[in-house]
């Protein structure tokens, strides 16, 4: 199921679930207990709320999805291949999968976090930051908790997108392995020398029945 659903919108779902873990962590971490009153006072008002569960249940049916395709290959794996190796991937494939998204998601949800906060005190009637949310001016910066949290999101659906790929491989080469040949003519044997041949015009004339006397 995850490999009909584009690239793109994978990365954003994910992206936008870093942005809003990671944004409220911020705050947390900013103002403690008072955060909420926080986010409030900064324009975060029920829109962002609203946007938060949305984007935590389409992480939640993301995550739903990626697990039912790994059952279901896992269980095709079983029944098609049952004495196979483990086929388990390598540690330096799972780093090479893990790293450039880790670094796509960091990216994206660092971005929506300059936009967001920004879009939110224009909201408010507040002054712009610009890049100045990077900073420490109002809150703890925002990079280390971002490259965090886009670690944690990014090593989980790198584990599921490795399983799910290396799966469908091993299936994909065993159906090729189970798949015929092109069919091909049989091969005549070589004629008996012992056995009498006969021509085409006996051949067809054998089935044939005998001609009708003709009446005098």
């Amino acid at each position: 199921m995850l490999r009909r659903i584009p690239a793109l919108a994978f990365t954003a779902v994910l992206a936008l679930a870093v942005l809003v873990v990671g944004h409220n962590l911020v705050f947390l971490l900013t103002y403690g207990p008072q955060y909420s009153v926080a986010l409030v006072r900064s324009g975060h008002d029920g829109r962002w709320n609203d946007t938060v569960r949305d984007v935590l249940a389409a992480s939640g049916m993301l995550a739903a999805a990626a697990t039912l395709r790994l059952a279901y290959l896992y269980r095709l794996v079983r029944l098609i291949s049952p004495v196979s190796g483990s086929g388990r991937p390598s540690l330096g494939a799972y780093v090479r999968v893990l790293l450039p998204f880790w670094g796509r998601l960091f990216a994206v949800s660092l971005l929506l976090f300059v936009l967001q906060e920004n879009l939110e005190r224009w909201s408010a009637g507040l002054n712009l930051p610009g890049l100045g949310v990077l900073g420490t001016n109002d809150f703890i910066s925002p990079v280390p908790v971002f490259v965090l949290v886009s670690l944690v999101v990014a090593a989980v659906a790198a584990l599921f997108r490795l399983g799910i790929t290396t799966l469908e491989a091993r299936i994909a080469a065993r159906r090729a392995r189970l798949r015929p040949t092109a069919s091909t003519p049989p091969r005549r044997l070589p004629a008996d020398p012992r056995r009498p041949t006969t021509s085409i015009l006996g051949r067809n004339l054998a089935g044939r029945a005998p001609p009708t006397p003709l009446s005098t």
